[in-house]
């Protein structure tokens, strides 16, 4: 618990019980559509520069970079629960897809990844990164 006075003098208390992950990856929602595997990757606060996407042996690869906020703390923290460096998430799709006609799009926080169904798997490719 930590304790500091107010400019009025009264004592003002600040207890933090936080459970830190130590690694931040990105949460997946994994959606099937007729035509179609559709991931949804909730990415706050990264820029698409900072992300890749990658296709090889039936697995995704989103990795990249989630870099610390340009706004510091003038005097001092009482509780950091942001996580912050590199991440990789692997996922593997067993729908065979195509990922040479596969897209990307990270608008708002929230990229989506659009990988269209086809018979046979192809080998590794990079997914470009739509705005």
């Amino acid at each position: 618990m930590l304790a500091e006075r107010s400019s009025s003098g009264r004592l003002m208390y600040f207890e933090f019980q936080l459970e830190r992950r130590q690694v931040w990856e990105p949460m997946v929602d994994v959606c099937e559509r007729p035509t179609e595997i559709v991931l949804f990757v909730e990415m706050p606060g990264i820029q698409r520069s900072d992300v890749k996407l990658s296709w090889h042996d039936g697995v995704l690869t989103i990795a990249g970079v989630k870099r610390q906020s340009h706004d510091p703390c003038p005097t001092r923290y009482h509780c950091l629960e942001r996580n912050y460096g590199q991440f990789r998430r692997d996922i593997a799709i067993s729908v065979p897809v195509a990922p040479d006609q596969a897209r990307a799009e990270l608008r708002d926080g929230l990229m989506r990844i659009y990988l269209p169904k086809r018979l046979t798997n192809s080998g590794p490719s990079e997914i470009p990164i739509q705005d």
